[in-house]
């Protein structure tokens, strides 16, 4: 038995029995008045409030719960006098629509019990029996199981959005039909194809008829892992400070909340299920899980996507294209079967009809003369690697690229764009990379069928079959694309300022790695040994032993063992060291990179040279610290610091960056509470700032702060208070009160003051603790303005 008691049917009932000058939104409205008058809702333009509010009639998503919290605490009586008032003035035959709401009550006894139906039918006044329907159908609602509802996330997440779908989009309608039949019945659904077929715009076009039915839709790009995947994505609250692994379960947090009413699209999954080991886990998802795949799927629900009908879907996707082509009707038909039936071959034929200006008999006599013929009975095929068994396509696709009639800059944008991940790239990132004066030559490929373009995430890519054709044709070397590295360069050698990991510029820094064709192998190696510490900064550490393979690779191939390069191999390998915790390793590692630079440390030494080994140096240091080994730590980092001092006229970077970094090591060590370590650290900076600084400079004030925190951590009230009251009088004489560190030291006075029973300083320093917090506020307050 069902209880038909829910708010779809109460509401559905008076729906039915309303003028017809009274719309949907409007009962709505007048029911809900005195809280949706105060939502955000409210305030959203009407198409937006008719999606949200057609949802709630139909069952798809119930009542929000705040709307039920402002009655339970307001009382349902607005609701009964807005029925009263406005609702019910609004029926056509009131006693009829009282008769069938009587009816759902009749329906549900065997769930509601005989006593809820009696306490209903004896209710006499009209708004009050269509009032306490509606409230006991908004609890009902949300005490069923089925309606488990998934969190909106379109506020939070910033990527991974369903991608634009493409207008000239025609046929597939039994498929369109299979796939929402198939989700209803499974999950996950695989749809399956060889490339270029339309399985990705199949998906998208379910998607975007769908969009109403799905709270979210989220669109992931396989890129050979779904664990990064899932990791790469951006919601509003990633940091730059968090590690994948860090990403990877914050996110899936998140995922574990949806539900049916969310959708998950893989897109571009060319793998067997069983060859990514995540994948098995991934599915355990309570939501939808849509699937796109070139392989043969056999355990999971499948729906093959063949070619499109030959005399009607691909004659007109042919005409949409080029409809000048219509009085040249079977010449199109043999070009469709010379391209073998093959979607996107078909599409750009079309094209490049309109854009070279040949006549179909002209084309149709080029594509001919590639080398196979699809009528022999071999059929297009495509393994799972990606490795083509029938060369057909690549070769129509390579003839309708020499056919197009392109410009250099537009072959030259080509290029590049086969360089970058074929989930896309930011179009106008790509434009200020390429230094491009405007997007026309783009925006030409894009309208030739050549760059697909996401509007809604405002994103360009080529299609992965012609990013292969493209790379072919036009031989993406590093001298050739050079202004793109320049750029993607210039980013690394200033990274450290997005407050989150920026993912386009990381995926497009591993597809140039992995795809450039070498012909510079200094300028590429330059290049990739500032990609190392750009990805580590982003803790992108999976992917950094493979770069230290790739940079070794280049170094070989090239023959390029200066000493700088040897050492900073080196280091680099016990960065990865570090990564498996093996700290052993890495020491030697850097010890012999410190043993090659230290051949080179003379007065006549470059600004690399010094400046590598003095990082060289202070990576040792990082290395000791992990071990728990201070005076080493701090022996290594007075030698980093030393060597800039000594080589101060190069330029390099001033002594108060190490002593920042330094310092930031104290604060780390006191944060892990390992005293006796910070202890050594503070002791080896108090010298350097006494050596080359002064006892009166804000750098001897921190000094002091930072030796009263420790004295207090080890219970010495005395010796506390001596060194915080001499931070407050340096750092005041330094750069007066009005500043974070003061604010320190007086919040560190305070509380030592509390807890050795002295009110009346502990009360002294809490009211300039106080007074300083608010003026720091508004100084930043009027930053902001």
């Amino acid at each position: 038995m069902q209880n038909r008691i829910t708010f779809s049917n109460v509401i559905g009932v008076l729906l039915e029995n309303k003028k017809k000058t009274y719309a949907q939104y409007r009962m709505i409205e007048d029911i809900f008045f005195d809280c949706l008058s105060n939502m955000d809702l409210f305030e959203k333009d009407d198409f937006e409030k008719n999606v949200t509010y057609s949802r709630w009639c139909t069952g798809d998503r119930p009542i929000p719960k705040e709307i039920l919290s402002f009655y339970d605490n307001a009382g349902f009586d607005g609701i009964q006098n807005n029925i009263q008032d406005d609702v019910i003035p609004n029926l056509i035959n009131v006693p009829a629509t009282r008769e069938l709401l009587l009816e759902l009550v009749a329906d549900s006894v065997d769930v509601i019990g005989t006593k809820k139906a009696d306490e209903f039918a004896r209710i006499t006044d009209d708004a009050e029996l269509i009032t306490a329907l509606i409230r006991y159908a908004i609890l009902n609602d949300h005490d069923s199981k089925h309606t488990l509802l998934s969190p909106d996330l379109s506020d939070i997440l910033l990527s991974n959005r369903l991608p634009s779908a493409n207008c000239y989009f025609i046929g597939r309608k039994e498929e369109l039909k299979a796939v929402a039949k198939a989700l209803q019945d499974h999950n996950p659904v695989f749809i399956t194809g060889t490339a270029g077929m339309g399985k990705s715009e199949l998906v998208k076009t379910y998607a975007k008829k769908n969009e109403k039915k799905y709270t979210n839709i989220i669109h992931l790009f396989y890129g050979g892992d779904l664990k990064k995947c899932v990791a790469h994505m951006e919601f509003s609250d990633d940091t730059a400070d968090m590690s994948e692994e860090m990403l990877f379960d914050k996110h899936m947090r998140i995922l574990k909340k949806l539900h049916s009413d969310s959708l998950i699209i893989i897109d571009n999954f060319n793998v067997l299920p069983k060859e990514d080991a995540f994948f098995k886990e991934f599915i355990k998802l309570n939501c939808k899980i849509l699937v796109t795949s070139r392989c043969n799927i056999s355990q999971y629900e499948t729906i093959k996507i063949s070619e499109m009908d030959a005399d009607t879907e691909l004659i007109e996707l042919f005409y949409k294209h080029c409809p000048s082509a219509k009085s040249s009707q079977d010449v199109v038909k043999e070009i469709i079967q010379t391209v073998g039936c093959h979607t996107l071959t078909v599409c750009l034929s079309a094209l490049s009809l309109t854009a070279s200006g040949m006549e179909p008999e002209e084309l149709l006599a080029e594509l001919k003369t590639c080398g196979l013929n699809i009528t022999s009975g071999e059929d297009v095929e495509l393994y799972k690697d990606d490795d083509f068994t029938d060369g057909l396509m690549i070769e129509h696709l390579s003839k309708l690229l020499q056919l197009g009639k392109l410009s250099n800059q537009q072959l030259d944008i080509l290029r590049n764009l086969s360089l970058l991940p074929v989930s896309g790239v930011i179009k106008n990132s790509f434009k200020n990379w390429m230094k491009l004066d405007n997007l026309t030559d783009v925006n030409h490929l894009i309208k030739y069928g050549f760059i697909n373009e996401d509007t809604d995430n405002k994103k360009i890519s080529l299609h992965p079959l012609l990013q292969e054709v493209i790379a072919i044709e036009t031989m993406p070397t590093v001298t050739a694309c050079s202004t793109l590295l320049d750029n993607l360069h210039l980013i690394c050698l200033a990274h450290g300022l997005e407050l989150r990991r920026p993912e386009n510029v990381i995926a497009s820094l591993i597809s140039v790695t992995e795809r450039i064709i070498v012909d510079d192998g200094a300028y590429f190696l330059l290049f990739l040994q500032d990609v190392f510490p750009y990805l580590d900064k982003y803790l992108v550490s999976d992917y950094l032993p493979k770069l230290t393979e790739r940079i070794s690779y280049v170094m070989e191939e090239y023959k390029l063992e200066s000493p700088c390069d040897k050492a900073l191999l080196l280091d680099y390998k016990a960065e990865c060291f570090l990564l498996k915790k093996d700290y052993g390793n890495a020491v030697k590692k850097r010890e012999k990179a410190i043993n090659i630079m230290e051949k080179l440390h003379t007065k006549d030494a470059d600004m690399r040279t010094t400046n590598l080994l003095s990082n060289l140096y202070n990576n040792l240091s990082n290395t000791y610290l992990l071990m728990k080994q201070g005076n080493e730590a701090a022996k290594a980092l007075r030698t980093a610091f030393n060597i800039r001092i000594e080589y101060a006229h190069l330029g390099l970077t001033e002594s108060h960056d190490s002593l920042q970094q330094m310092m930031n090591l104290i604060n780390m060590l006191l944060l892990a509470k390992d005293v006796d370590n910070a202890k050594i650290v503070l002791e080896q900076y108090e010298t350097l700032v006494l050596e080359h600084l002064s006892d009166t400079s804000l750098d001897y004030g921190i000094c002091k702060l930072s030796q009263g925190i420790i004295d207090m951590m080890e219970r010495k009230p005395e010796a506390a208070e001596i060194n915080l009251l001499g931070a407050e009088s340096i750092i005041g004489n330094a750069v007066g009160t009005d500043n974070d560190y003061m604010r320190t030291t007086y919040r560190y006075l305070n509380n030592l003051y509390a807890r050795w029973k002295k009110p009346e300083k502990a009360i002294e320093y809490r009211d300039k603790f106080l007074g300083v917090n608010r003026g720091i506020s508004r100084t930043k307050s009027s930053r902001r303005r």
